[in-house]
C-alpha cells in the first residue's frame, strides 16, 4: 500500500455533514488530494501503476497504456468499420455486464436474494461507468514495444474481436496485453462493489508491490466465492473493503462495520438516507478521530443473540378499530442535532464504538450504537403494499418512540410477554435509531401512509412483533428514509 507520508490530508476545523437525514455531523472534513494520474511510464517489458492515491477514474486512465499499445500495434482502421479501440472497449463492456456470454460475473435475470440482487445492480452500474471513463480517457504516454506475459484469466472475446485479435492485423503478444487490460478493469469493477458512491473512493496504490491492482486477487476470490456459493455478508463486505483501502486494520470477531483510514472514512450507506441499500458502504472525506490515521468501528454487541435484553417501556393497549390509520397525538419532539460520535475509550485505541447521538428539543439526548442500527436495518422486514391481512384480534400495544429511545437498561429492547408492539414516528432518523434499539428478530418497517393490515406476512409468525410505523417510504432494497 501507499507510503504513509505520500499524502498528508489537511484536517480543517470544519465539520462534515452527511447529505441525507438532515445532515448528520460525521467528524471533521479532510482535504485528501488524489495524485491525478496513475499512469506510470511503461517499459518494454513492464507495466504497472504509479504509487499514490487515486480515484477509480484515474485508475482507469492508468490502465490505458495497455489498450493504447494494442490499438497502436493493430495499425490503421479499415474505413467505414468500427474502430479497433471502440470494438475492444465494446468487449470490455460485455465482460463487465452481468447478462452476456462474455460476462465475468454472470447473474440470472431475476435474482430473489437481496444481497445478490444488490451486487448485480452494482456490477452493472459500475461496469457502465468504467467503460464510459475508458472511452473518455485522455491520451498519454504508452510503450509501442510493450510485451508482457499475462496469465490467462478466461476473459472471453466477442466474435468481432476474435477476428481482430487473431487476424492479419494482430501480433501474438497483443492478446496478452489486452487480456491484462480486461483483467485490470474486472478487478477494479469488483473492488468497487461494496461502495454506494464508488466513484468518490480514494484508493491507495503501491506500484512496486504488484502489477496494477493484482494484489487484490486473493481477497476478490474469497469475496466472489461467498457471493456465488452462499450470499454476501456484512463481514465479507468489510473484509473486501479493508483489503482495498486499509489492509493493516486490526482484526476482531465481527470484522467491524466501518473504519477510518488515512484518506477518509467508510460507513454504512444507510446513514445517508434516501433509497437505502442492504450491505453497501459509503466513503466520506472525513475523520471521526482526528488523532489517528486508522480506526476500526466495531459493534457494541459482537453477537446480538447473546446481548442483554431489556423490557420495552409500557405502552397503551389499542383495539383493532383504532389502528386503521397512523397513530397521532403523542408528545411531539424534534431532533435538533444528530452526530456520529466515538464512545470514550483509552487514548489511541485502534478499535472503537460509534454512536448516533440525537439532541432533542425537549432537552433529552440519546445515543444508539451505529453498528446495531445498520444490523437492525439489514434484519428488518419491509411491509409490502397490497399484502393485507386481518389485524391482530387482540389489538396492539402502542409505544412512544421517545420512551423506547430513552430506555436506560443496557441491552436490546424486547417484550418477554410477546404481543404486537407499534412504535409510530414521522422522522426517518428516529426510525433508524429505533432499529438500533430493538432486538433485531421480528421487526417490520411500515410507511406512515399505509395501514397496519398491510404488514401482511412480513416478519415472522410469532411474537413479539415490533412495527416501526412511519419514518420511511417504500423504495430501494430496504425502504427509503
Amino acid at each position: 500500500m501507499a507510503n504513509a507520508n505520500m499524502i498528508k490530508p489537511l484536517v480543517e476545523s470544519v465539520i462534515y455533514r452527511l447529505a441525507g437525514l438532515g445532515g448528520i455531523v460525521a467528524g471533521q472534513t479532510i482535504s485528501p488530494k488524489a495524485e491525478g494520474n496513475a499512469r506510470a511510464q511503461p517499459q518494454p517489458r513492464a507495466w504497472t501503476l504509479r504509487s499514490g492515491v487515486f480515484t477509480p477514474r484515474e485508475l482507469v486512465e492508468g490502465f490505458a497504456p495497455l489498450l493504447d499499445t494494442v490499438v497502436d500495434c493493430l495499425g490503421k482502421d479499415t474505413p467505414n468499420m468500427r474502430s479497433a479501440r471502440a470494438s475492444l472497449l465494446d468487449n470490455v463492456a460485455s465482460n463487465l455486464a452481468t447478462n452476456t456470454r462474455e460476462s465475468t460475473l454472470p447473474f440470472q435475470k431475476d435474482v430473489p436474494d437481496l444481497s445478490r440482487r444488490e451486487m448485480k445492480e452494482q456490477a452493472d452500474r459500475i461496469g457502465k461507468y468504467l467503460v464510459k471513463w475508458a472511452r473518455e480517457a485522455s491520451s498519454g504516454p504508452f510503450e509501442p514495444d510493450l510485451n508482457i506475459r499475462s496469465p490467462c484469466e478466461n476473459h472471453l472475446l466477442t466474435p468481432p474481436n476474435v477476428d481482430l485479435m487473431f487476424g492479419a492485423r494482430s501480433q501474438p503478444h497483443l492478446m496478452q496485453l489486452f487480456n491484462e487490460y480486461m483483467h485490470q478493469m474486472v478487478l477494479l469493477r469488483d473492488a468497487l462493489l461494496p461502495f454506494r458512491n464508488f466513484d468518490e473512493v480514494l484508493i491507495p496504490i503501491d506500484g512496486k508491490a504488484a502489477r496494477g491492482i493484482r494484489h487484490l486477487e486473493p481477497s476478490r476470490a474469497q469475496f466472489l466465492t461467498g457471493l456465488v456459493t452462499k450470499s454476501v455478508t456484512q463481514a465479507s463486505i468489510l473484509a473486501y473493503t479493508k483489503a482495498l483501502l486499509a489492509p493493516d486494520l486490526p482484526r476482531t470477531d465481527t470484522g467491524g462495520y466501518g473504519f477510518q483510514y488515512e484518506h477518509g472514512s467508510v460507513l454504512p450507506a444507510v446513514l445517508n438516507g434516501g433509497d437505502t441499500y442492504f450491505h453497501l458502504l459509503e466513503y466520506i472525506p472525513a475523520r471521526l478521530d482526528p488523532s489517528q490515521n486508522t480506526v476500526l468501528f466495531d459493534y457494541e454487541f459482537s453477537d446480538y443473540y447473546s446481548a442483554p435484553r431489556a423490557e420495552i417501556p409500557a405502552g397503551n393497549q389499542v383495539q383493532v378499530h383504532d389502528l386503521l390509520k397512523f397513530p397521532s397525538g403523542s408528545a411531539p419532539f424534534v431532533v435538533q442535532k444528530a452526530t456520529l460520535a466515538l464512545v470514550a475509550s483509552g487514548e489511541g485505541t485502534p478499535v472503537r464504538q460509534l454512536e448516533l447521538r440525537l439532541e432533542l428539543n425537549n432537552g433529552n439526548c440519546v445515543g444508539v450504537d451505529v453498528g446495531q442500527i445498520a444490523r437492525g436495518h439489514r434484519y428488518a422486514y419491509q411491509a409490502l403494499a397490497g399484502k393485507e391481512e386481518d389485524l391482530p384480534a387482540q389489538g396492539a400495544i402502542v409505544h412512544s418512540a421517545l420512551d423506547v429511545l430513552l430506555q436506560s437498561n443496557r441491552g436490546l429492547v424486547t417484550a418477554k410477554q410477546g404481543g404486537v408492539h407499534v412504535i409510530p414516528t414521522a422522522e426517518p432518523i428516529i426510525a433508524l435509531a429505533i432499529l438500533g434499539k430493538l432486538y433485531p428478530e421480528n421487526v417490520v418497517l411500515l410507511p406512515e401512509d399505509s395501514s397496519l393490515s398491510e404488514i401482511g406476512k412480513a416478519g415472522k409468525g410469532f411474537e413479539p412483533k415490533f412495527i416501526i410505523w412511519g419514518g420511511m417510504k417504500p423504495g430501494g432494497l430496504k425502504g427509503r428514509f
